[in-house]
């Protein structure tokens, strides 16, 4: 790892613990300004391919989850530039932690039961743009059943 001080290519491990599930707490110390460091380093989604509806495959886009994330918070503009990052960090923990191959429907699944716990109504709105949501309507009253199983 580089050094956050002089930027040395070479630094050694003084120190390491496991922190919380998956992360791990680093003390790393550099072999050049003998600068001492803490990391917090986690499993990354970069090596595992994503299957997408279509049989193809691509990589996990933290970016993608956060403005999709975002989006359902319309009811709420504090919540969707604060609370956006927070949720999409705890999917990619969720993800990260299930050992079967991914498809965009797990990753979908997954982020709207965390949006729901966080924000019910962001969990609607969450559900109503990634096609969760099937409306019924029955004469005299309109009625939304959810496509999703709990």
């Amino acid at each position: 790892m580089i050094c956050i001080n002089c930027f040395h290519v070479k630094t050694r491990v003084a120190n390491s613990r496991p922190h919380t599930k998956p992360s791990v707490w680093r003390r790393r110390k550099c072999n050049s300004c003998q600068a001492v460091f803490t990391t917090y380093e986690k499993p990354s989604l970069d090596d595992r391919p994503i299957l997408q509806n279509n049989s193809q495959t691509d990589a996990f886009n933290i970016g993608r989850l956060i403005i999709s994330i975002s989006r359902s918070f319309q009811h709420d503009t504090k919540a969707a530039k604060y609370a956006s990052l927070h949720l999409a960090e705890t999917v990619e923990s969720k993800l990260i932690a299930t050992t079967k191959p991914l498809s965009t429907d797990d990753i979908t699944a997954i982020t709207y039961e965390t949006i729901r716990h966080y924000d019910p109504v962001a969990g609607v709105q969450y559900a109503a743009q990634h096609d969760l949501v099937t409306s019924t309507r029955r004469p005299g009253r309109p009625s939304t059943s959810f496509s999703y199983e709990d």
